[in-house]
């Protein structure tokens, strides 16, 4: 029998780690930083590959989202259950999150981030309080280096876009909601392209991770595009992108 999963939403919940709950509202709240502005200068998907590729590498130098202020990294990992985190790792998976570190320091965040692993049966990554990005087992066993790289690039996508996300969601604005992923996928690929790291990464990534939990789950898929559809767009994006000499 599968289980029944839905993406986070206000009102459902989530078993993230052995004998305890997390309320995905809570979850969905703490997992995106907010920056100063909370909202996106980018209309659409569309309209990002109409506009200046160079404005947009620009535009995500010049408003890198901030931390989050008057709360240490100590704070945030006491509302994480105190059970279910892995800490003993194979060596390659120990490499794979290595390999984390060029990324987070190209967006200033390689000192700012807790990184843990955690024994949940959903292959997921996260953003938790803004300073403690959660990667659970399934995905860092079926996920390779880069493909870790691009799905955690995609994450800090979504603090850019955090005050857009939380007013789509508010109004369960499916459209705008799957608009805003695309928009994360496009940061994604500009901070791997930066990286010199195929941004073919994100989406090969994203369908592993996909065909992982539809086996496992039934997913609510409602709020996302379709794979054909992210695949379609990364494909423009990668060459829009390619376009600039100035990566951010």
């Amino acid at each position: 029998m599968q289980h029944v999963f839905q993406w986070p939403a206000v009102s459902h919940s989530l078993r993230l780690f052995p004998g305890r709950s997390v309320i995905l509202g809570q979850l969905a709240a703490a997992m995106i930083a907010v920056n100063a502005v909370g909202q996106t200068a980018i209309p659409s998907p569309q309209g990002l590959l109409a506009a200046d590729p160079h404005v947009f590498v620009r535009w995500l130098k010049s408003n890198r989202p901030l931390l989050p202020t008057g709360v240490d990294r100590s704070d945030v990992l006491r509302m994480l259950p105190p059970d279910g985190e892995v800490t003993e790792l194979s060596w390659p998976e120990r490499r794979k999150l290595t390999g984390l570190r060029s990324l987070l320091q190209s967006v200033t965040r390689d000192s700012s981030y807790e990184i843990r692993v955690v024994d949940i049966s959903l292959a997921r990554v996260g953003i938790f309080g803004g300073l403690v990005l959660l990667i659970s087992r399934p995905a860092l066993t079926i996920l390779s280096g880069d493909e870790l790289r691009a799905q955690v690039a995609h994450e800090i996508g979504h603090q850019y876009v955090s005050g857009d996300y939380d007013r789509a969601s508010a109004a369960t604005d499916r459209r705008r909601l799957k608009e805003l992923e695309l928009l994360c996928d496009a940061i994604a690929i500009a901070q791997l392209q930066n990286l010199h790291i195929d941004p073919a990464a994100l989406m090969t990534g994203i369908e592993k991770v996909t065909r992982y939990n539809r086996k496992r789950f039934v997913v609510d898929e409602s709020k996302y595009p379709t794979l054909a559809e992210r695949r379609e767009f990364a494909r423009e994006v990668a060459e829009w992108i390619g376009a600039a000499s100035e990566l951010p």
